[in-house]
């Protein structure tokens, strides 16, 4: 009774917080806590040091989790890849999330509201480290360095990726999803008609210009209409905003150096808007960039008027099957990215190998009552064994070992349903603490979107991407005021420039002038001060 009073008064400080930005100052606040998770786990360590394999107990440990993510997961007791780590390490965990709740915030508000932490809880990286600083999660730094060698051992190997899940008060509150591989997405051209045209691949932005223009006025579906969409945009305007990266520009925080610098507030990004709005003005770009939404590929493809696009290698290349009866000749390739203004090749999409913080993770709450089996189980799937089971499934089940490699059986690759569905279904690929590996995507990936991405990897377009920064709570509550309202300026502005209703060069310093007005400065302040604190440790 006593432990749900105080976890109850927890909770509440924690709903406060949520809305105030309540928040510790350090981490000494947490070391008498650390000294009574420590001292249970002396004395848990001892029992389990000599168990051999994966276990982690010689008694059964049934662990409650709180698992509800991206709005459409929630964790399953009938989960078959779960039931295997259970039959490995002695560990059963038990879902608490409600399946009658469909967002994933309001199912973790009401467990935090109900007084009832689960034993692990499972969020963002970010939520996780907010909440860790207010007192719902202990810091596990000593935990993993003492009982976590799997995990252990790829943070010393991984400096970045120790930062990333590192919390402003300086202490680890979870674990989280770590992506594999580099380059994702591309630009895609039906080189079919650059071949019906006579005209080469298009290895500079005027010559990538040149060619949509072509494309437009040069009848290369051969229907003798003007019908032709040279680019295609699926992502209601965001594809479109990124071709400032021909430009020179970009569409969110960048490096200059060490100096963290906002890239819809650069000269840069005002000449891509320029261009843009011209392209767009001589309908170079979907009319219905902003509105046809996340159909436009299969709409203008299938109907033999889109020319070009960017976009993800792995679904992309598909059309190049699905179409290939319906369109004679039908050839939608990755091209290299034209280069830019500047003379520089470069691709600004990557597969980030650190988590993001806006990605799954999971961590212990302080009402865990098995801190060292939870540490030893979260480091399970950091274990060569762990890692192929939540990358691929069960051997036997879902692959095979061929040459010590998992490779997916038929009945996986060749079914109707996605196969990163069908692995989802028994808790496969679930984003919370593990590293993902490329080979589970890569063996479903056909040819050409293979042969893309292995051009960009080659030819090392793919740009670092920007650091998965820390920021206080403090911090978070300045952002989430102003650089919501910041970024709320910049994609309507943004939008009224491309479609010609305002001119970005009579409209430039006014846009400017708002940003600052919204608090881009102390924005940017918050941000250097986190990549300084980043780079620091």
């Amino acid at each position: 009774m006593m432990k749900k009073m105080m976890v109850l008064l927890l909770a509440s400080i924690l709903m406060v917080g949520t809305l105030g930005g309540c928040q510790k100052d350090s981490k000494t606040e947490n070391t008498t806590q650390k000294e009574n998770e420590n001292e249970k786990g002396n004395k848990t360590s001892k029992e389990t040091e000599k168990l051999e394999g994966h276990l982690v107990s010689k008694d059964p440990v049934e662990l409650s989790i709180h698992l509800h993510l991206g709005n459409k997961i929630s964790f399953k007791n009938s989960w078959e890849v779960f039931k295997k780590a259970e039959e490995l390490t002695n560990v059963k965990l038990k879902g608490t999330a409600s399946d009658s709740i469909s967002d994933s915030a309001q199912a973790f508000n009401t467990m935090l509201a109900s007084g009832d932490l689960s034993d692990i809880l499972t969020y963002s990286l970010e939520d996780l480290s907010k909440y860790g600083m207010e007192g719902a999660l202990i810091p596990l730094n000593d935990l993993i360095e003492e009982h976590a060698p799997n995990f252990n051992k790829y943070l010393q190997e991984n400096p970045d990726v120790r930062k990333t899940i590192t919390a402003a008060d300086g202490n680890i509150y979870s674990i989280a999803f770590v992506p594999d591989g580099e380059a994702a997405a591309g630009y895609f051209m039906r080189t079919d008609w650059l071949e019906k045209l006579n005209l080469e691949v298009p290895k500079t932005v005027d010559d990538y210009y040149n060619v949509l223009k072509a494309f437009k006025e040069r009848d290369p579906n051969g229907n003798n209409k003007a019908d032709e969409i040279p680019f295609i945009d699926r992502g209601k305007g965001e594809i479109t905003i990124r071709l400032v990266t021909l430009f020179g520009g970009h569409t969110s925080f960048y490096l200059d150096g060490d100096t963290v610098k906002y890239g819809p507030s650069e000269e840069a990004y005002r000449i891509g808007m320029e261009n843009i709005s011209k392209w767009y003005a001589e309908g170079l770009i979907d009319p219905e960039a902003f509105t046809r939404g996340s159909k436009a590929r299969n709409i203008l493809l299938g109907d033999n008027v889109g020319g070009a696009t960017h976009d993800w290698f792995g679904s992309t290349s598909t059309f190049n099957d699905t179409l290939a009866d319906k369109i004679q000749g039908f050839k939608f390739e990755p091209i290299a990215p034209p280069a830019d203004i500047n003379g520089k090749v470069w691709e600004s999409t990557i597969r980030n190998n650190v988590p993001n913080k806006i990605k799954g993770a999971w961590g212990i709450s302080v009402s865990n009552p098995h801190p060292v089996e939870t540490i030893k189980y979260f480091d399970f799937w950091w274990s060569e064994e762990g890692r192929r089971l939540m990358n691929f499934g069960i051997e036997g089940e879902q692959y095979d070992l061929v040459d010590g490699k998992p490779i997916f059986k038929e009945s996986l690759l060749n079914n109707d349903e996605p196969v990163i569905s069908l692995l989802e279904q028994i808790g496969a690929q679930i984003q919370i603490g593990f590293h993902q590996d490329f080979a589970y995507e890569e063996q479903w990936m056909n040819p050409v979107a293979k042969q893309g991405a292995r051009m960009y990897i080659d030819g090392k377009y793919c740009e670092k991407a920007f650091p998965s920064l820390v920021f206080t709570n403090e911090e978070q509550d300045l952002l989430n005021e102003k650089l919501t309202a910041i970024d709320t300026l910049q994609k309507e502005v943004t939008q009224k420039w491309i479609l010609n209703a305002e001119d970005v060069n009579t409209g430039w310093d006014k846009y400017i002038k708002a940003m600052n007005n919204l608090g881009l400065k102390e924005v940017l302040e918050v941000y250097q001060n986190a990549y300084d604190r980043y780079m620091a440790q």
